[in-house]
């Protein structure tokens, strides 16, 4: 049986981690209340100077959420969509502050405030709310500052710093699990990590060149992934994969509708600069069917161009996405 060796700020000597071991036809609904009944929740996403945007399902409409701000770092809304998590840039000189703000989404209100400082003193972490909002996610992109949970209050709880004495990756993906498990990548290997964060289980070993970009439901059943040029399905052990979407181009950065019925996909995924992307907007049906979402070819039935209400243009994403 593998073993991982997990290196975490909890305890200060190795742990373990053991390993067990198409559809043709025009393009779905679009605007002015043509949104299918059951496609639900707000999609936010973010859009170059317009800040943070957010269209609401099914009437479409859409709007400004969180203005442009160079020292929010991310956001995140709690999964009933009542709590919104910024994450700020509060640094000043001598001081590597990074300030979390759980608020009410309706009124404003603050719930819980803190400020946060990395082992390294990085100014650009990142955090994500917890399914049962207790605990918070923090990333960083500095390499020593490994992954860290705090209770909402900012209280430290766990770091996990190294994996088999490597480094953890910080362009991997790292997600919540109900239960308050954590799901991450690490090298050719998709992590599921169980409270206390000191032990976990191999989900799947990715064979693939090139692959990435997961995203998890919120029941925590099933995982979409981007690999090659496309987006694909599966189960939460790693079972059932499947292509879901095909173009002449390339789909990326999938995320599960509230229900798990449909997915959002970046289509038309391009780089425009040395580290930017952009993509346009579309949803998909969660079925297992593999759609075309190609930017010039008619688009497989039942593919949804997410275009605001009284507009006729599909909206553009380049950065974070999230759908409550």
């Amino acid at each position: 049986m593998k073993k991982f060796m997990l290196h975490t700020a909890v305890c200060l000597f190795a742990l373990f981690i053991f390993v067990a071991c198409s559809k043709d036809g025009a393009e779905g609904s679009g605007p002015d209340g043509l949104y299918p009944s059951d496609l639900k929740g707000t999609i936010y996403y973010k859009w170059a100077r317009d800040g943070i945007l957010k269209i609401s399902l099914p009437d479409g409409t859409g709007g400004s959420f969180i203005q442009d701000d160079d020292k929010i770092n991310n956001f995140d809304i709690s999964r009933d969509g009542k709590w919104k998590l910024t994450v700020v840039n509060a640094s000043r000189i001598y001081h590597d502050d990074v300030r979390f703000t759980i608020s009410d989404i309706n009124n404003g209100s603050v719930v819980e405030e803190f400020i946060y400082n990395s082992p390294k003193g990085n100014v650009y972490c990142k955090g994500y709310l917890s399914p049962d909002n207790n605990f918070i996610l923090v990333t960083s992109n500095d390499w020593n500052d490994g992954i860290t949970v705090l209770k909402r209050n900012g209280e430290f709880v766990a770091r996990i710093a190294e994996i088999n004495e490597e480094r953890i990756d910080i362009k991997g993906s790292v997600l919540w699990l109900p239960d308050n498990h954590v799901l991450m990548t690490h090298g050719n290997y998709i992590i599921r990590v169980a409270p206390p964060y000191t032990s976990g289980s191999l989900v799947k070993e990715m064979n693939y060149q090139d692959w990435g970009n997961l995203g998890v439901n919120q029941a925590g059943t099933q995982l979409a992934i981007r690999i090659g040029k496309h987006v694909h399905t599966m189960n939460i052990d790693g079972t059932n994969l499947k292509q879901v979407t095909t173009s002449n181009f390339n789909e990326s950065v999938p995320i599960f509708s509230p229900d798990g019925k449909y997915l959002l996909v970046g289509s038309d995924y391009r780089q425009t600069g040395p580290f930017g992307y952009v993509w346009d907007l579309k949803i998909i049906p969660n079925d297992g069917g593999k759609y075309n979402v190609d930017p010039i070819e008619p688009n497989s039935s039942g593919v949804i161009p997410v275009i605001w209400k009284g507009k006729d243009k599909i909206e553009l994403g380049d950065g974070q996405m999230v759908w409550r």
